[in-house]
Protein backbone atom coordinates (compact mmCIF):
# COMPACT_ATOMS: atom_id res chain seq x y z
CA UNK A 1 0.00 0.00 0.00
CA UNK A 2 1.29 3.44 -0.97
CA UNK A 3 0.02 6.61 0.68
CA UNK A 4 1.26 10.18 0.41
CA UNK A 5 0.57 13.31 2.44
CA UNK A 6 0.95 17.02 1.82
CA UNK A 7 -0.09 20.37 3.30
CA UNK A 8 -2.62 22.40 1.36
CA UNK A 9 -2.86 26.15 1.15
CA UNK A 10 -4.66 26.19 4.50
CA UNK A 11 -1.75 24.26 6.11
CA UNK A 12 -4.11 21.30 6.62
CA UNK A 13 -2.39 17.92 6.63
CA UNK A 14 -4.01 15.98 3.78
CA UNK A 15 -3.69 12.47 2.32
CA UNK A 16 -3.81 11.52 -1.33
CA UNK A 17 -4.62 8.22 -2.98
CA UNK A 18 -1.77 6.99 -5.16
CA UNK A 19 -2.70 4.94 -8.20
CA UNK A 20 0.26 5.65 -10.44
CA UNK A 21 3.65 7.31 -10.47
CA UNK A 22 2.11 10.52 -11.81
CA UNK A 23 0.06 10.90 -8.61
CA UNK A 24 3.25 11.47 -6.61
CA UNK A 25 3.63 15.21 -7.08
CA UNK A 26 6.51 17.39 -5.92
CA UNK A 27 4.51 18.88 -3.03
CA UNK A 28 4.28 15.55 -1.18
CA UNK A 29 5.93 15.80 2.23
CA UNK A 30 5.51 12.22 3.43
CA UNK A 31 5.46 9.07 1.32
CA UNK A 32 4.37 6.06 3.37
CA UNK A 33 4.81 2.54 1.97
CA UNK A 34 3.23 -0.37 3.86
CA UNK A 35 4.11 -3.83 2.50
CA UNK A 36 4.60 -2.22 -0.93
CA UNK A 37 4.59 -4.13 -4.17
CA UNK A 38 7.50 -3.88 -6.60
CA UNK A 39 5.35 -1.59 -8.75
CA UNK A 40 4.71 0.80 -5.88
CA UNK A 41 8.41 0.93 -5.04
CA UNK A 42 9.06 1.66 -8.71
CA UNK A 43 6.49 4.49 -8.72
CA UNK A 44 8.13 6.20 -5.77
CA UNK A 45 11.60 5.68 -7.21
CA UNK A 46 10.65 7.15 -10.59
CA UNK A 47 8.73 10.10 -9.14
CA UNK A 48 11.51 11.25 -6.82
CA UNK A 49 14.60 9.69 -8.35
CA UNK A 50 15.36 7.66 -5.26
CA UNK A 51 16.36 4.05 -4.66
CA UNK A 52 14.19 2.64 -1.87
CA UNK A 53 15.16 -0.49 0.08
CA UNK A 54 13.11 -3.67 -0.11
CA UNK A 55 11.44 -5.26 2.89
CA UNK A 56 13.89 -8.15 2.74
CA UNK A 57 16.87 -5.81 2.85
CA UNK A 58 15.51 -4.16 6.00
CA UNK A 59 15.87 -7.42 7.91
CA UNK A 60 19.48 -7.81 6.82
CA UNK A 61 20.69 -4.38 7.93
CA UNK A 62 23.59 -4.60 10.38
CA UNK A 63 23.57 -2.60 13.59
CA UNK A 64 26.40 -0.37 12.37
CA UNK A 65 24.44 0.71 9.26
CA UNK A 66 21.09 1.56 10.82
CA UNK A 67 21.66 5.34 10.71
CA UNK A 68 23.76 7.16 8.11
CA UNK A 69 23.75 9.90 5.47
CA UNK A 70 24.25 8.83 1.85
CA UNK A 71 26.33 10.71 -0.77
CA UNK A 72 23.18 12.49 -2.03
CA UNK A 73 22.65 13.97 1.43
CA UNK A 74 19.65 11.82 2.35
CA UNK A 75 19.41 10.59 5.92
CA UNK A 76 18.71 6.86 6.29
CA UNK A 77 17.40 5.48 9.59
CA UNK A 78 16.25 1.93 10.38
CA UNK A 79 14.32 1.74 13.64
CA UNK A 80 12.80 -1.09 15.62
CA UNK A 81 9.12 -0.59 16.38
CA UNK A 82 7.04 -2.74 18.70
CA UNK A 83 3.63 -4.07 17.71
CA UNK A 84 1.50 -5.53 20.50
CA UNK A 85 -1.25 -7.99 19.70
CA UNK A 86 -4.16 -6.28 21.45
CA UNK A 87 -6.82 -8.65 20.09
CA UNK A 88 -5.80 -11.65 22.17
CA UNK A 89 -5.42 -12.08 25.91
CA UNK A 90 -2.45 -13.43 27.81
CA UNK A 91 -4.52 -16.42 28.92
CA UNK A 92 -5.39 -17.29 25.30
CA UNK A 93 -1.74 -17.09 24.27
CA UNK A 94 -0.88 -19.63 26.96
CA UNK A 95 -2.76 -22.24 24.93
CA UNK A 96 -0.78 -21.48 21.76
CA UNK A 97 2.61 -23.01 21.32
CA UNK A 98 5.07 -20.25 20.56
CA UNK A 99 2.47 -17.50 21.05
CA UNK A 100 3.80 -13.97 21.61
CA UNK A 101 2.17 -10.84 22.94
CA UNK A 102 4.32 -8.45 20.88
CA UNK A 103 6.82 -8.45 18.06
CA UNK A 104 9.51 -6.10 16.78
CA UNK A 105 9.47 -4.82 13.22
CA UNK A 106 12.04 -2.76 11.36
CA UNK A 107 10.86 0.52 9.82
CA UNK A 108 12.98 2.47 7.34
CA UNK A 109 12.96 6.28 7.41
CA UNK A 110 14.57 8.22 4.59
CA UNK A 111 14.76 11.99 4.98
CA UNK A 112 15.81 14.65 2.53
CA UNK A 113 15.17 18.37 2.34
CA UNK A 114 11.78 18.00 0.65
CA UNK A 115 10.12 14.94 2.17
CA UNK A 116 10.35 11.89 4.40
CA UNK A 117 9.84 8.34 3.16
CA UNK A 118 8.76 5.47 5.42
CA UNK A 119 8.85 1.78 4.56
CA UNK A 120 7.34 -0.92 6.79
CA UNK A 121 6.02 -4.45 6.51
CA UNK A 122 2.76 -4.09 8.43
CA UNK A 123 0.25 -1.61 9.80
CA UNK A 124 1.33 0.05 13.02
CA UNK A 125 -0.77 1.80 15.61
CA UNK A 126 1.86 4.52 16.13
CA UNK A 127 1.59 5.58 12.47
CA UNK A 128 -2.20 5.55 12.54
CA UNK A 129 -2.26 7.62 15.73
CA UNK A 130 0.13 10.15 14.23
CA UNK A 131 -2.02 10.49 11.11
CA UNK A 132 -5.23 10.89 13.10
CA UNK A 133 -3.70 13.56 15.32
CA UNK A 134 -2.18 15.32 12.33
CA UNK A 135 -5.56 15.47 10.58
CA UNK A 136 -7.07 16.96 13.77
CA UNK A 137 -4.07 19.26 14.28
CA UNK A 138 -3.44 17.83 17.75
CA UNK A 139 0.30 18.13 17.27
CA UNK A 140 1.79 21.60 17.38
CA UNK A 141 3.90 20.89 14.31
CA UNK A 142 4.84 22.64 11.13
CA UNK A 143 3.83 19.90 8.70
CA UNK A 144 5.66 21.58 5.85
CA UNK A 145 8.93 20.47 7.49
CA UNK A 146 9.66 16.76 6.81
CA UNK A 147 12.13 16.64 9.70
CA UNK A 148 9.35 17.52 12.13
CA UNK A 149 7.18 14.80 10.59
CA UNK A 150 10.00 12.33 11.26
CA UNK A 151 10.31 13.49 14.87
CA UNK A 152 6.52 13.33 15.24
CA UNK A 153 6.51 9.71 14.09
CA UNK A 154 9.28 8.83 16.55
CA UNK A 155 7.38 10.57 19.33
CA UNK A 156 4.21 8.69 18.41
CA UNK A 157 6.11 5.39 18.64
CA UNK A 158 7.40 6.49 22.04
CA UNK A 159 3.81 7.10 23.15
CA UNK A 160 2.89 3.62 21.94
CA UNK A 161 5.76 2.10 23.92
CA UNK A 162 4.59 3.99 27.00
CA UNK A 163 1.08 2.56 26.54
CA UNK A 164 2.48 -0.97 26.15
CA UNK A 165 4.53 -0.61 29.34
CA UNK A 166 1.43 0.66 31.13
CA UNK A 167 -0.50 -2.42 29.96
CA UNK A 168 2.31 -4.65 31.24
CA UNK A 169 2.25 -2.81 34.56
CA UNK A 170 -1.51 -3.42 34.92
CA UNK A 171 -1.07 -7.12 34.07
CA UNK A 172 1.69 -7.43 36.65
CA UNK A 173 -0.52 -5.81 39.29
CA UNK A 174 -3.17 -8.45 38.60
CA UNK A 175 -0.54 -11.19 38.79
CA UNK A 176 0.71 -9.79 42.10
CA UNK A 177 -2.79 -9.83 43.57
CA UNK A 178 -3.33 -13.42 42.45
CA UNK A 179 0.04 -14.76 43.62
CA UNK A 180 0.01 -13.06 47.04
CA UNK A 181 -3.63 -13.92 47.83
CA UNK A 182 -3.27 -17.16 49.83
CA UNK A 183 -6.86 -18.36 49.37
CA UNK A 184 -6.95 -17.60 45.63
CA UNK A 185 -3.50 -19.10 45.08
CA UNK A 186 -4.30 -22.34 46.91
CA UNK A 187 -7.81 -22.90 45.57
CA UNK A 188 -7.92 -21.35 42.08
CA UNK A 189 -4.54 -20.29 40.70
CA UNK A 190 -2.45 -22.62 38.55
CA UNK A 191 1.13 -21.66 39.36
CA UNK A 192 2.52 -23.23 36.19
CA UNK A 193 0.19 -21.04 34.11
CA UNK A 194 1.31 -18.03 36.15
CA UNK A 195 4.94 -18.74 35.24
CA UNK A 196 3.92 -18.78 31.56
CA UNK A 197 2.04 -15.47 31.91
CA UNK A 198 5.03 -13.83 33.59
CA UNK A 199 7.40 -15.19 30.93
CA UNK A 200 5.22 -13.65 28.21
CA UNK A 201 5.29 -10.28 29.98
CA UNK A 202 9.06 -10.50 30.33
CA UNK A 203 9.29 -11.14 26.58
CA UNK A 204 7.29 -7.95 25.91
CA UNK A 205 9.59 -5.97 28.23
CA UNK A 206 12.70 -7.33 26.52
CA UNK A 207 11.39 -6.28 23.10
CA UNK A 208 10.35 -2.88 24.43
CA UNK A 209 13.84 -2.44 25.88
CA UNK A 210 15.35 -3.18 22.46
CA UNK A 211 13.10 -0.54 20.85
CA UNK A 212 13.91 2.05 23.51
CA UNK A 213 17.66 1.53 23.29
CA UNK A 214 17.43 1.67 19.50
CA UNK A 215 15.41 4.90 19.71
CA UNK A 216 17.95 6.39 22.11
CA UNK A 217 20.75 5.54 19.68
CA UNK A 218 18.82 7.15 16.79
CA UNK A 219 18.28 10.34 18.79
CA UNK A 220 21.97 10.42 19.72
CA UNK A 221 22.76 10.20 16.01
CA UNK A 222 20.29 12.97 15.12
CA UNK A 223 21.73 15.25 17.80
CA UNK A 224 25.09 15.24 16.06
CA UNK A 225 25.69 18.49 14.15
CA UNK A 226 26.46 16.67 10.91
CA UNK A 227 23.30 14.52 10.95
CA UNK A 228 20.67 17.20 10.29
CA UNK A 229 20.93 20.48 8.48
CA UNK A 230 20.00 23.34 10.81
CA UNK A 231 19.99 20.78 13.61
CA UNK A 232 19.77 23.57 16.21
CA UNK A 233 16.15 24.16 15.13
CA UNK A 234 15.23 20.68 16.34
CA UNK A 235 17.63 20.38 19.26
CA UNK A 236 15.05 21.15 21.97
CA UNK A 237 12.48 18.72 20.51
CA UNK A 238 15.01 15.90 20.21
CA UNK A 239 16.34 16.42 23.72
CA UNK A 240 12.79 16.34 25.08
CA UNK A 241 12.13 13.04 23.29
CA UNK A 242 15.48 11.71 24.52
CA UNK A 243 14.51 12.55 28.11
CA UNK A 244 11.22 10.66 27.65
CA UNK A 245 13.17 7.68 26.31
CA UNK A 246 15.43 7.75 29.37
CA UNK A 247 12.45 7.77 31.75
CA UNK A 248 10.80 4.86 29.91
CA UNK A 249 14.03 2.84 30.03
CA UNK A 250 14.09 3.34 33.80
CA UNK A 251 10.42 2.35 34.07
CA UNK A 252 11.08 -0.71 31.92
CA UNK A 253 13.92 -1.71 34.25
CA UNK A 254 11.55 -1.41 37.23
CA UNK A 255 9.01 -3.67 35.50
CA UNK A 256 11.80 -6.18 34.78
CA UNK A 257 12.53 -6.29 38.51
CA UNK A 258 8.84 -6.76 39.29
CA UNK A 259 8.60 -9.67 36.86
CA UNK A 260 11.71 -11.23 38.41
CA UNK A 261 10.21 -10.83 41.89
CA UNK A 262 6.95 -12.47 40.82
CA UNK A 263 8.79 -15.29 39.03
CA UNK A 264 10.94 -15.94 42.11
CA UNK A 265 7.88 -15.79 44.38
CA UNK A 266 5.86 -18.12 42.14
CA UNK A 267 8.77 -20.53 41.86
CA UNK A 268 9.09 -20.44 45.65
CA UNK A 269 5.41 -21.33 46.10
CA UNK A 270 5.78 -24.16 43.56
CA UNK A 271 8.76 -25.50 45.51
CA UNK A 272 6.81 -25.18 48.77
CA UNK A 273 3.87 -27.09 47.31
CA UNK A 274 6.16 -29.84 46.04
CA UNK A 275 7.93 -30.06 49.41
CA UNK A 276 4.57 -30.22 51.19
CA UNK A 277 3.44 -33.07 48.97
CA UNK A 278 6.67 -34.97 49.58
CA UNK A 279 6.39 -34.29 53.33
CA UNK A 280 2.84 -35.65 53.44
CA UNK A 281 3.87 -38.80 51.59
CA UNK A 282 6.78 -39.22 53.98
CA UNK A 283 4.50 -38.80 57.02
CA UNK A 284 1.94 -41.26 55.64
CA UNK A 285 4.61 -43.87 54.96
CA UNK A 286 5.94 -43.37 58.51
CA UNK A 287 2.45 -43.81 59.95
CA UNK A 288 1.97 -47.06 58.04
CA UNK A 289 5.32 -48.52 59.11
CA UNK A 290 4.26 -49.69 62.68
CA UNK A 291 1.06 -51.49 61.49
CA UNK A 292 3.06 -53.16 58.73
CA UNK A 293 5.63 -54.23 61.34
CA UNK A 294 2.90 -55.83 63.48
CA UNK A 295 1.34 -57.65 60.54
CA UNK A 296 4.81 -58.72 59.47
CA UNK A 297 5.45 -60.38 62.84
CA UNK A 298 2.13 -62.23 62.74
CA UNK A 299 2.81 -63.34 59.22
CA UNK A 300 5.95 -65.18 60.28
CA UNK A 301 5.91 -68.93 61.00
CA UNK A 302 6.38 -68.58 64.80
CA UNK A 303 4.22 -70.47 67.36
CA UNK A 304 4.56 -68.29 70.43
CA UNK A 305 3.12 -64.96 69.34
CA UNK A 306 0.42 -63.49 71.66
CA UNK A 307 -3.03 -64.87 70.73
CA UNK A 308 -1.63 -66.28 67.50
CA UNK A 309 -3.59 -69.53 67.79
CA UNK A 310 -6.65 -68.38 69.75
CA UNK A 311 -10.09 -67.89 68.29
CA UNK A 312 -9.84 -64.14 68.79
CA UNK A 313 -6.48 -63.76 67.04
CA UNK A 314 -7.97 -61.70 64.19
CA UNK A 315 -9.55 -59.26 66.66
CA UNK A 316 -6.34 -58.99 68.69
CA UNK A 317 -4.32 -58.39 65.57
CA UNK A 318 -6.78 -55.72 64.40
CA UNK A 319 -6.53 -53.91 67.73
CA UNK A 320 -2.72 -54.05 67.66
CA UNK A 321 -2.62 -52.68 64.09
CA UNK A 322 -5.04 -49.86 65.03
CA UNK A 323 -2.99 -48.92 68.09
CA UNK A 324 0.21 -49.04 66.06
CA UNK A 325 -1.43 -46.62 63.57
CA UNK A 326 -2.97 -44.22 66.11
CA UNK A 327 0.18 -43.70 68.17
CA UNK A 328 2.28 -42.18 65.32
CA UNK A 329 -0.82 -40.33 64.03
CA UNK A 330 -1.23 -38.60 67.39
CA UNK A 331 2.49 -37.82 67.57
CA UNK A 332 2.59 -36.29 64.07
CA UNK A 333 -0.48 -34.13 64.79
CA UNK A 334 1.10 -33.00 68.06
CA UNK A 335 4.21 -31.92 66.11
CA UNK A 336 2.07 -30.15 63.50
CA UNK A 337 3.33 -32.26 60.63
CA UNK A 338 -0.21 -33.04 59.46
Amino acid sequence: MLEAYYCGSDKQFTSKTIGASADLSADMLWVDLTSPSEQELQWAGEAYNISLPTLKSLKDISASARAYRDPEGRLHISAYMLIKNRNISTEALEQQQGGVLASNHTVAFILDQKRVYTLRDSKMLAFQVFKTRAFRKDYDLNYTDPTLILLGLLESELDELADILEDVHKDLERCTAEVLNNHYRESVLDLDDMVTRLALQEDVLAKAQLCLIDLRRILSFLLRPRALENYHLYDADMREIAEDVRSLIEHNAFLFQKVRFLLDTTSGFITTEQSDIIRRFSVISSMLAPPMLVTGFYGMNIKYLPAAESGSSLLVLGVLVLVAFLIPLGFFKYKGWL
